[in-house]
């Protein structure tokens, strides 16, 4: 009878130490379950309310932009394949580090970074930033499974997205480091969404990539984040010529003819949306 029990207990510890390497395995491997728990996520309502605005003022797009109060920027465009970026478009861009950027990018980047290094230990860097055309085109010669964006597609030539990594993990890998998995739980309280998130490739066009951020800016990435909303889904829930509430600010995606504006407004956020339409956001 000893020596069963003895056995048992020997099973017993056995069978412990096999399911604790087992949770050790799965949990270094982030690809594998964060996913899953993103996946089971419960996202919220759009934090949206449509505003009837009482007194406006009409705006000459250029009139509009020449106002101190005003800031003119490209980080709310679409750049997709259905939508690729204008023949004319020059990125406006900073440099920082070596990589290249808009310039609204740079201190809520540095912000994130500095963030999650003290949350994790674990330093994040930038893997790819702009692009030119000609480095895009190299990128789609040397691609062998023929996934990467066509010209004038992809928004590392927009000068919007960032390509980021933890040492030793890129790729898809970036979920093995626990600074991976915090750019993925946080970035939208620095202006960033993931740009291609899983179960939306019929949407986006492009496979979940965890690792790759792009800047929209506030309110706009908390939005989106929380509602589960891609660029493609949050442009299309704001409904032309309709003001929308979200906490203080004011959104709207307006015609360039028709740039009806709140008549006093402290701020204004104008980024065209690449589909015809500029993406108002005001502040009261």
């Amino acid at each position: 009878m000893k020596l069963k029990k003895r056995y048992r207990i020997l099973f017993a510890v056995l069978a412990l130490c096999i399911l604790l390497t087992a949770m050790g395995v799965v949990y270094l491997h982030g690809e594998w379950w964060f996913p899953l728990t993103q996946r089971m996520r419960r996202f919220k309502t759009p934090a949206l309310t449509e505003v009837l605005l009482q007194d406006t003022r009409k705006w000459d797009l250029e009139d509009l932009i020449a106002q101190e109060n005003v800031s003119y920027s490209t980080v709310l465009m679409l750049v997709n394949a259905d939508h690729p970026l204008p023949a004319d478009y020059t990125p406006e861009l900073i440099e920082y580090n070596g990589a290249k950027m808009h310039p609204k990018m740079r201190d809520p980047y540095i912000a994130m970074r500095d963030d999650i290094q003290k949350k994790t230990n674990v330093r994040i860097y930038v893997a790819s930033d702009y692009r030119t055309p000609e480095e895009q085109e190299s990128i789609i010669a040397d691609s062998a499974d023929g996934i990467a964006a066509n010209l004038g597609c992809s928004e590392h030539e927009a000068g919007l997205a960032l390509d980021v990594y933890a040492p030793h993990c890129d790729g898809m890998r970036f979920l093995r480091s626990p600074a991976g998995r915090e750019v993925n739980r946080v970035c939208a309280d620095y202006g960033y969404i993931i740009r291609y998130p899983q179960d939306k490739t019929d949407i986006t066009g492009i496979a979940y990539e965890p690792w790759h951020v792009r800047y929209v800016g506030q309110p706009h990435a908390r939005i989106m984040t929380d509602a589960g909303l891609t660029l493609e889904e949050y442009l299309d829930q704001l409904t032309p010529n309709v003001w929308y509430q979200s906490g203080d600010d004011l959104i709207a995606r307006l015609p360039p003819d028709a740039l009806l504006l709140p008549a006093e407004f402290a701020t204004c956020e104008i980024s065209p949306d690449n589909t015809g339409y500029y993406i108002v956001t005001v502040k009261k």
